[in-house]
């Protein structure tokens, strides 16, 4: 049982990465096309990277909090935590 909530929580993390990273691709796109816009757009783009910035805080954010719970983990259980923040880490 213990492996299962384990091997759930390293699942979750994985996700949570890939989120983040995803909602990261999103700020970048939104900054060029802030800083390429035309200035009768530009509030409107302006408005639009910081709703991308946001996103990509919440989603760091939960990613964090994942790898603190398998870090907590860890330290009380030891095992295959240990090997997972390793290789999320890496």
């Amino acid at each position: 049982m213990k492996e299962q909530v384990e091997r759930q929580l390293v699942d979750e993390a994985i996700e949570a990465y890939v989120e983040w990273r995803e909602e990261c691709v999103g700020v970048w796109d939104a900054y060029e096309r802030w800083a390429r816009a035309p200035k009768v757009d530009a509030a409107g783009a302006f408005s639009a990277y910081r709703a991308a910035l946001d996103r990509e805080e919440c989603a760091s954010h939960a990613y964090a909090d994942l790898l603190a719970r398998i870090a907590r983990g860890r330290r009380s259980v030891g095992g295959l935590f240990g090997r997972t923040i390793f290789a999320l880490n890496s």
